[in-house]
């Protein structure tokens, strides 16, 4: 496909499907913010979001992370390593092209103030 990738967006819900993964030759998963919030506390969420990543690694897909929305979401995403694409409002509300180098530097910051991920 000349190297271009296809993206699945709100994988989980909705139209995406499992027959898209076997019949579109797509490059991306884009994890449903539904299985990746609060992950880190509901067993349920947690589950689904592992089947996901590992489904995606198996089938040699990349992945985003939808909806992380707090830190305790991105430190369990940093925890688990397997997810190295995010976004949500705990990175950064939309915003004009021209507020993108502002908001890096304050990212930047955010990021070294955090408190290491907790142990598992």
């Amino acid at each position: 496909m000349k190297r271009i990738g296809l993206s699945i967006d709100d994988f989980g819900t909705g139209y995406s499907s499992l027959a898209q993964l076997r019949d579109i030759p797509f490059s991306e998963l884009k994890i449903d913010r539904s299985f990746v919030h609060e992950a880190n506390r509901d067993p349920t969420r947690k589950t689904i979001f592992d089947a996901i990543l590992g489904m995606a690694e198996q089938l040699g897909m990349s992945t985003v992370a939808e909806g992380v929305e707090d830190a305790d979401d991105w430190n369990y995403l940093k925890q688990t390593g397997r997810c190295r694409l995010a976004q949500g409002y705990f990175i950064a509300r939309p915003m004009p092209a021209g507020q993108i180098s502002a908001w890096l530097d304050q990212w930047h910051d955010q990021m070294n103030r955090l408190p290491p991920p907790r142990e598992p």
